[in-house]
């Protein structure tokens, strides 16, 4: 028997489920004021100033296989040290990647990270490109059949994956609401407010392997479905989730943002197994779940926080296997916010009416 390392994904989606709906009852007394209110009283518009800030990144694309335990298949990433700059619509991002030192433990990972960010008032989009060559096997020693006597990790240098797609999500509430506090800090949310949310997302997901992903120590004790013994694929997913998000204020300046969508999601699966060169081909519909999180200070001048994004895609395989994957990102922040120029303030009033876009790349 394989043992869980940790709480599963849908146990961690219920319990956010139950706090925000929790907080979100709590906090009606603050957001059910008159509908007539205008925005400038739940949120204060700083676009208009330029927003620098430095960062710490820390990029997140795992899997698990699942089976009656879990398996956590890990790249050996880097943390990213970078500098934003915003104004109006306009965000750019530079991040610079060190060398990991721990190779020698978790093998090396290579990784393309490419993403594109737009933040309007009532509309927001992702796009992104992720591709990752090299995991290793974080809870090895957390199950009996992988356990090694020195304790080291599984290293699969040729397992390879590749993700592609895009997020559009709607925000009802807009009038009251700003995604923008938490994730951008170009606006302030003054007073406690939620919105409802809806979302759309396409995605491609490859995975590619010169074996089974299920270790060889599993496939051999026949606790393995023969459909499920995947060593590579191409998985193409359309999904709608509904949600909701809160921003939580205190003295108008320390906030907390949590936010959770969750959804159906139709996919096509094309996958071969192991040791077989026949292909599997089948829909499904299975569950999606997106979380927004953030927390910090978001004063006139400075502002600072944590802020945490996370996709969780499951990808049914046999009779009672499959893949989980995760992407996301936590980062650090720290920044101030500058007047314009003058002689800069003619370009700026024709920025007003776009969304903020970021474009942001990260590789070793």
């Amino acid at each position: 028997m394989f043992i869980l390392s940790h709480l599963s994904v849908n146990k961690t989606i219920l319990t956010i489920l139950f706090v925000i709906a929790t907080l979100y009852l709590y906090a009606q007394k603050d957001s059910s004021q008159s509908s007539t209110v205008k925005r400038d009283y739940y949120v204060e518009d700083l676009t208009s100033k330029i927003n620098a800030s430095l960062f710490i990144s820390n990029a997140h694309n795992s899997f698990s296989f699942n089976n009656k335990g879990q398996i956590d298949y890990q790249p050996n990433e880097y943390l990213g040290f970078g500098i934003k700059l915003i104004h109006k619509w306009l965000g750019l991002a530079y991040v610079y990647t060190p060398s990991n030192l721990l190779e020698k433990i978790k093998g090396n990972t290579t990784h393309s990270n490419l993403t594109l960010n737009g933040y309007g008032k009532k509309i927001g989009f992702d796009l992104y490109y992720l591709s990752y060559s090299g995991y290793y096997i974080a809870n090895t020693n957390q199950i009996s059949e992988l356990k090694r006597p020195d304790k080291t990790y599984i290293i699969r240098p040729d397992i390879s994956t590749t993700n592609i797609g895009s997020n559009v999500y709607y925000i009802f509430n807009h009038k009251k609401y700003s995604y923008r506090s938490t994730f951008l800090q170009n606006e302030i949310q003054k007073h406690s407010a939620g919105s409802f949310l809806i979302n759309t997302s396409f995605s491609y997901y490859n995975i590619n392997a010169d074996s089974s992903i299920a270790p060889l120590g599993l496939n051999n004790t026949n606790k393995i479905d023969f459909d499920a013994s995947i060593r590579k694929g191409d998985f193409y997913s359309i999904c709608l989730m509904p949600g909701y998000a809160h921003t939580f204020v205190i003295k108008e300046k320390l906030f907390v943002t949590l936010s959770l969508l969750f959804g159906a999601n139709f996919q096509q699966q094309h996958y071969f197994v192991a040791n077989d060169n026949n292909d599997i081909n089948k829909f499904i519909v299975a569950p999606k779940a997106t979380g927004r999180a953030g927390f910090g200070y978001n004063g006139k001048r400075f502002y600072t926080g944590i802020s945490v994004i996370g996709d969780n895609y499951t990808l049914p395989l046999g009779k009672n296997e499959k893949l989980n994957y995760l992407m996301g990102s936590a980062t650090y922040y720290f920044g101030m916010r500058f007047n314009l120029p003058k002689s800069l303030k003619g370009v700026s009033s024709k920025m007003d009416k776009l969304p903020v876009i970021i474009f942001q790349k990260l590789s070793p």
